[in-house]
């Protein structure tokens, strides 16, 4: 199930999903960016849903200088959460909530649901993840 996607030129550039087999959440890019192009999961942080309770916080970060990408959940970066997002793909898509591209079209609806999404220009800092959702706006300074 996709939780967030970013369309790509030709698929989607990066898909955070949730894989309830493997109690996992997932940042998931395509390995190169071409119509049914085989997808990676680049980092995979094992946490069970539950379905009930007060839900999860997510968050991914592109760095630019770095050409890394990063997941996190509830504020903390699993181990081997980062990755390399090749420079030159086309990442300036739109966001989508609750979807993701397929080979048919849009499919992964997430069954469950979304509270807030926010988007910011420039990579946040570590410390920074620890606030969002709480109520904390980062320093973009």
């Amino acid at each position: 199930m996709t939780v967030l996607s970013q369309a790509g030129e030709h698929t989607d550039a990066f898909k955070v999903r949730y894989q309830p087999s493997e109690h996992a959440w997932q940042l998931v890019m395509p390995v190169e960016d071409e119509q049914g192009a085989a997808e990676t999961v680049v980092s995979q942080i094992e946490s069970a849903d539950g379905g009930e309770g007060q839900g999860h916080r997510l968050a991914v970060v592109y760095d630019d200088a770095t050409d890394q990408v990063k997941l996190y959940l509830d504020g903390i970066a699993g181990t081997s959460a980062t990755a390399d997002f090749p420079d030159g793909r086309h990442r300036s898509g739109p966001l989508q909530v609750g979807r993701g591209h397929t080979a048919d079209g849009w499919g992964e609806y997430l069954h469950g649901d979304v509270d807030e999404v926010q988007a910011y220009a420039g990579a946040l800092r570590d410390s920074d993840i620890t606030g969002l959702g709480r109520g904390t706006d980062p320093c973009l300074c």
